[in-house]
């Protein structure tokens, strides 16, 4: 019998976690002391349709897309967590994809301002190392 903590499906939940973890820790970096984002629906609005916030985009749709997988039972598919795991890598620099570049800068940027997005980094990689790497 498996460990149901090696399942496909329990393994994308842990990574989707830790990206929503490194998404929460990004957007307070970000919004830092603006009191204008100090109400939560204001911060709502400008998450969705301020431009200062574009940069997150391939973090929020990575969370929504595995949340989907997970939602449609497809993460033991072949090659799904091995293409999850390298798209969250890319994100943090473990990969040289230049459309990622702008997200990588804004990361390493909000890692100097933030502890906790050093915090959700660390658990990030944490959990990638649980993940199987697609073959190079």
């Amino acid at each position: 019998m498996s460990d149901p903590d090696t399942k496909p499906s329990v393994l994308a939940g842990e990574l989707s976690n830790a990206l929503k973890e490194l998404h929460r820790a990004l957007i307070r970096a970000e919004i830092g002391d603006d009191p204008a984002l100090a109400n939560p629906y204001t911060m709502l609005f400008a998450l969705i349709g301020d431009p200062r916030f574009a940069w997150m985009g391939a973090l929020s749709e990575l969370i929504a897309r595995i949340d989907q997988i997970v939602a449609d039972g497809e993460a033991d598919g072949p090659g799904v967590l091995e293409n999850l795991r390298d798209e969250a890598a890319g994100l943090i620099g473990e990969s040289r994809d230049e459309t990622l570049a702008a997200f990588r800068l804004r990361h390493l940027t909000a890692l100097q301002k933030e502890p906790d997005v050093g915090l959700a980094t660390g658990r990030l990689r944490k959990t990638l190392v649980k993940l199987p790497s697609a073959p190079r």
